[in-house]
């Protein structure tokens, strides 16, 4: 049942209101005051507010702001007489979602109240279907990613710009896309570049554009990612490898909104959410003036690290059964099932090409697969470098860590990975469920 709140200083409306909603079906609450509204509004969520203009403390379309809180926030709808609908229009720009002129019969209110939360039904459901469609890609349950997650859902629906850093191959476009399909952008442009792909002009006319003749080659004028991109996300990948010489047009873009296109000489104004990404440590670019300091703190008003896998091994094997079945699907066979052991395998490797090594060594295994089961020496391929299992060779001469030492890290990896339960993590690991207590019991590690 949708809650609505009416807020009028007129009681024949109030009770008009109630009664035809209350008939209708809907849990109805009434107050004559924006004090009333306001501390209604923050006494509970209501789905619909129908608010009057006109009222003896305080205009209705003043406390826009703060009767459009929460998550979701309710709709509203203003109640306005006709010398009113110039500040209707205004109110609707602050976020009214429509209005209703007095004199008003049971059939128009109605009508406006179930189109207001209908369309507000329609708009949480794409909300959920682009955020679903956002983080498709995204893949895994870790604590990190998990908390990657909550930071992407703040941050989505505001214009601030983001910087994402992180090592190469662990997702950094996936969370810039997540940030632009899980915000208010959705359905507009998503512009990707890669700074060090394309070099001086060229990579000038990429961002900001040229008119005709301003250089060899330049027959026609060309509009830019910054001006494709208005009212959408421009991507800028591997920021870090931006020439210096870019780097004023890039900063005024960001402060001012402005761009100019090589050989103009007319600034064009964009809406554009900047979103950049760096594998490299832009504090120390700027420290030995690869990057301008003004530009970095402009770029990082947020900043989102993205985990690289050997620090979320509990995801290997979600990543490792996604990647196996979508190189089926490319390369037109049945899927393919992967054994405890080479799940394991899997999950004690390093990974430095994180996200994108484990997706390509999936891909070779699938390819090059004989039968419908890849073991461990499907997925044992490390594209040319010994395989070294993470944490447990990475040692320096101060401390050369015993067998026993090994084992019992060992066995807490597998534990991690397998959540905890037992039977599955003896089986990866080769040994019956007894054995596995034993050991558990003499490493020290809690076996409840």
């Amino acid at each position: 049942m949708s809650s609505i709140l009416i807020v009028d200083d007129e009681r024949g409306i109030r009770a008009l209101c109630s009664d035809v909603l209350g008939r209708a079906g809907y849990e109805v609450e009434a107050v004559d005051s924006a004090a009333g509204a306001l501390a209604a509004a923050g006494r509970r969520r209501f789905d619909l507010i129908l608010c009057d203009i006109n009222l003896p403390d305080q205009d209705g379309v003043s406390i826009l702001p703060r009767l459009l809180v929460g998550e979701p926030p309710p709709a509203v709808l203003l109640i306005t007489a006709y010398p009113s609908i110039d500040t209707a229009v205004r109110g609707m720009k602050l976020g009214a979602r429509d209005y209703i002129g007095k004199p008003f019969s049971p059939d128009e209110l109605r009508l406006v109240v179930r189109r207001a939360l209908d369309e507000d039904e329609l708009r949480r459901a794409h909300g959920e279907l682009t955020k679903r469609l956002a983080y498709g890609s995204m893949i895994g349950d870790s604590q990190p990613m998990q908390q990657m997650r909550a930071t992407i859902d703040k941050v989505a629906q505001s214009d601030a710009t983001v910087l994402i850093t992180g090592e190469s191959g662990t997702g950094k476009e996936l969370v810039a896309r997540a940030l632009h399909f899980a915000g208010r952008r959705a359905g507009r442009a998503f512009m990707p570049v890669n700074c060090g792909a394309l070099v001086g002009t060229l990579l000038d006319s990429e961002l900001f554009g040229h008119v005709r003749g301003a250089f060899t080659g330049a027959d026609t004028a060309k509009r830019g990612l910054f001006l494709a991109a208005d009212g959408g996300t421009l991507f800028l990948d591997e920021i870090g490898e931006l020439p210096i010489d870019l780097q004023p047009k890039l900063l005024r873009a960001l402060q001012d909104g402005e761009v100019k296109p090589v050989g103009g000489t007319t600034a064009l104004r964009v809406d554009a959410r900047v979103i950049a990404a760096t594998n490299r440590a832009l504090d120390e670019a700027v420290k030995v003036g690869q990057i301008r300091e003004d530009l970095y703190y402009r770029l990082a008003v947020i900043t989102i690290e993205v985990p690289p896998l050997r620090n979320r091994p509990g995801d290997i094997p979600l990543l490792a059964r996604h990647f196996a079945e979508q190189a089926a699907l490319r390369a037109e066979r049945s899927r393919l099932a992967l054994t405890d052991a080479a799940i394991a395998h899997l999950a004690s490797q390093q990974w430095p090409g994180n996200v994108r090594e484990l997706e390509n060594t999936l891909e070779r295994a699938v390819i090059l697969a004989t039968g419908d089961v890849l073991d461990v020496a499907d997925v044992a391929s490390t594209f040319g470098r010994p395989a070294m299992p993470s944490g447990l060779t990475t040692f320096t001469g101060d401390h050369v860590p015993t067998l026993d030492e090994l084992e019992r890290t060992h066995i807490l990896r597998v534990l991690e990975l397998c959540d905890g339960q037992k039977t599955k993590a003896a089986s990866m690991l080769g040994i019956n469920r007894t054995t596995l207590w034993k050991k558990l019991r003499q490493y020290g590690i809690d076996g409840d």
